[in-house]
């Protein structure tokens, strides 16, 4: 369910101010302004009421990295600087354990196409990232327990359709989590999923080409003062469960991707042929999987598996409440919940609150907590 409004929770603890107990959250919503004739929702997150953010979607140049060729990114931050959100550009990255075509993919990536690095983990990425990117440490390094079910799901699909082509490709999704720790002593939380494809292209000899590629595919930045990180874990947490994509914008984005592919494999045959077999598998093989990979990634915003979705719910702190209009995902933990039925909410744990009589507004309706 889409929240079309905003959400007033009682109590949460997510940095309120002092003397109140509630926090009013919005829903904000980010544009493509470069994809249609005019700009168009693409996704939307809930912040607090106050908060600054900035964001949206870029387009990239056709002829440069596939895999991050449409970027999906925000910023966000309290009144007062001291926490901020961010959703971090796709990062992707190609290998090959074929010399000559290896040089064809260097050459490639400086003329601004995907970057060359061997395959890394999740766990790796969060720690280089952190290093080399932010300027931080990290540690507690892990993997995410809570979101790992549902991309082992999307890996076993993907993989058994390459199974059945008979072909050698295979995909391995991991999301991981590290706790990050700045140079001006802030503190911070760094979610990431790295997906690694293997291509595997036998040749007439019995031998063949293997080519690999990582992506980041999405990665969340909290940032906060030293000593508020259960705080600021459980602001990332409701930001992140709030996280939705339009689908109208992303059924046309990949209708365009489709179209792009087809046009590119259709007008560039003569140019493959004269790179030779092993750089026309290769190029036909790394778009198709490239495209494919980002579809998969982002069709699947939940899992349907009733244990796995209970799990994450528990390690997310959220459950499910339900009022005429259908289900909601809101912050654990609460005895009480009320729908107004504009996308606005109340949960409490105070007996006897009534939100008709403290906001003198009659249209507040009490909602039922899924089992």
């Amino acid at each position: 369910m889409l929240l079309r409004l905003g959400m007033v929770f009682c109590a949460l603890g997510l940095g309120g101010a002092s003397g109140q107990d509630y926090l009013h959250v919005n829903r904000v919503r980010f544009l493509d302004r470069m994809g249609f004739d005019r700009p168009v929702e693409s996704f939307s997150v809930l912040l607090p009421k106050g908060w600054q953010a900035d964001g949206g979607v870029r387009w990239g140049n056709v002829g440069g990295c596939r895999g991050e060729f449409i970027q999906s990114t925000m910023k966000a931050s309290s009144p007062d600087g001291a926490m901020q959100f961010e959703i971090l550009p796709v990062r992707s990255f190609n290998w090959t354990d074929d010399r000559m075509l290896l040089q064809t993919m260097m050459a490639g990536a400086q003329a601004g196409g995907c970057q060359i690095n061997q395959p890394f983990s999740a766990e790796q990425f969060v720690d280089g990232f952190s290093r080399k990117d932010l300027r931080a440490k990290a540690s507690n390094i892990r993997v995410d327990d809570a979101r790992r079910p549902g991309m082992h799901a999307m890996d076993e699909q993907y993989n058994q359709v390459a199974r059945q082509n008979g072909g050698g490709d295979s995909m391995h999704t991991v999301p991981a989590v590290g706790d990050v720790t700045f140079a001006d002593g802030t503190e911070g939380i760094l979610s990431v999923v790295v997906i690694n494809t293997t291509m595997r292209k036998p040749n007439y000899v019995g031998g063949g080409t293997t080519t690999m590629t990582s992506t980041m595919a999405i990665s969340f930045l909290m940032r906060f003062p030293a000593g508020r990180r259960p705080e600021g874990s459980r602001m990332m947490n409701m930001i992140m469960m709030s996280h939705r994509v339009n689908p109208v914008w992303k059924s046309n984005k990949e209708r365009y991707m489709t179209q792009l592919g087809n046009i590119e494999h259709q007008g560039s045959m003569d140019r493959i042929r004269l790179m030779g077999e092993q750089a026309r598998e290769y190029a036909r093989a790394q778009s198709a999987a490239s495209d494919q990979r980002m579809r998969d990634w982002e069709s699947r915003q939940a899992s349907g598996d009733r244990q796995h979705k209970s799990f994450v719910q528990a390690i997310r702190e959220v459950e499910t409440w339900r009022d005429g209009s259908g289900g909601v995902e809101l912050s654990a933990g609460y005895s009480q919940a009320w729908s107004r039925g504009d996308g606005s909410y109340i949960l409490s744990n105070k007996p006897g609150f009534d939100p008709s009589s403290v906001f003198q507004d009659q249209q507040w309706k009490p909602m039922q907590r899924e089992r």
